[in-house]
């Protein structure tokens, strides 16, 4: 569960903007520039500068919040009190606003979801049919000789076939 999103970022990471993942950017509420500091200051600045100019293209993921990029530094302790007082202004308008509510229960679905794929998941590799018929399918693949489509679709077909016959048997 996260209610805000912070991405950390050195400095001195050179063209290291352009290379991250557009996934992580569009997630964020907020990008701390860390230390910001001594000879690293000016470099702090202009990477605050990049990812103010980079937030600014992205789409809106929110009429609430827009992401804000700060300097900190763990040597000198003058932006903590920045960062803390716009932790609790993202708070703020995202309860009044009822998205932090949407936000945590849209998490709590996935969190839900993951738990049963995960399950289903274990479930299928531990199931002795499944086991026994795995290295085959997987060497089959990796020759080439089958899609991985499908393997699956045997593999799971052989799963749900043991699966139903073994409810059948239990009623």
């Amino acid at each position: 569960m996260v209610d805000m999103f912070i991405l950390i970022v050195p400095p001195a990471s050179g063209d290291e903007l352009q290379g991250l993942k557009r996934g992580v950017i569009e997630l964020v509420d907020l990008v701390l520039v860390n230390k910001a500091d001594g000879d690293l200051l000016p470099a702090a600045r202009r990477m605050k500068a990049e990812y103010t100019s980079a937030l600014k293209l992205l789409r809106k993921r929110s009429s609430v919040w827009h992401p804000d990029v700060l300097m900190v530094s763990s040597l000198e302790s003058k932006y903590g009190d920045q960062v803390w007082k716009v932790a609790l202004d993202f708070k703020k308008k995202m309860e009044e606003s009822g998205k932090l509510f949407l936000k945590r229960s849209n998490q709590q679905n996935a969190c839900m979801w993951d738990y049963i794929k995960n399950e289903i998941m274990t479930s299928f590799r531990h199931h002795p049919a499944i086991q026994s018929q795995i290295h085959h399918y997987e060497r089959l693949v990796t020759s080439g000789d089958m899609t991985p489509s499908v393997a699956a679709d045997e593999l799971l077909e052989s799963f749900m076939t043991r699966h139903e016959h073994n409810r059948g048997n239990k009623k």
